[in-house]
């Protein structure tokens, strides 16, 4: 979370999907993580945080990033497939406006429709 902490210092608002806060919340939900559990829960309850729901033209481009229509081209000439959490998760970033995609997943480090950083 440090690093959120000061993206979010430098005035920097995010946006999340209800199932981005399901994916963040697996690894931590369990004995021993009850700091980490209730860091993420301040900042999904923070005022520089806002959870949108799916739309269908988040769920209709995601069907478009799955398919390999849009984004990375590998050299070979094929379209990179993504899978159904990833391609919802870019979709939901670029129809909510955001100007940059965050992840720890270097697989989404390519996706050229959205400019993608490692959130670290």
């Amino acid at each position: 979370m440090n690093h959120l902490a000061a993206l979010e210092q430098a005035g920097h608002r995010f946006v999340i999907s209800g199932l981005t806060q399901t994916e963040c919340l697996v690894p931590v939900l369990g004995p021993g993580n009850e700091q980490r559990l209730a860091d993420f829960f301040r900042f999904f309850h923070g005022p520089n945080l806002r959870t949108i729901g799916l739309t269908s033209a988040m769920l209709t481009r995601a069907a478009a990033i799955r398919s390999g229509a849009v984004g990375l081209v590998r050299p070979s000439g094929q379209a990179r497939r993504y899978g159904l959490a990833d391609a919802l998760h870019l979709a939901a970033a670029i129809e909510s406006g955001c100007d940059v995609f965050l992840t720890n997943d270097n697989q989404l480090m390519t996706f050229s429709d959205i400019k993608v950083e490692e959130l670290l």
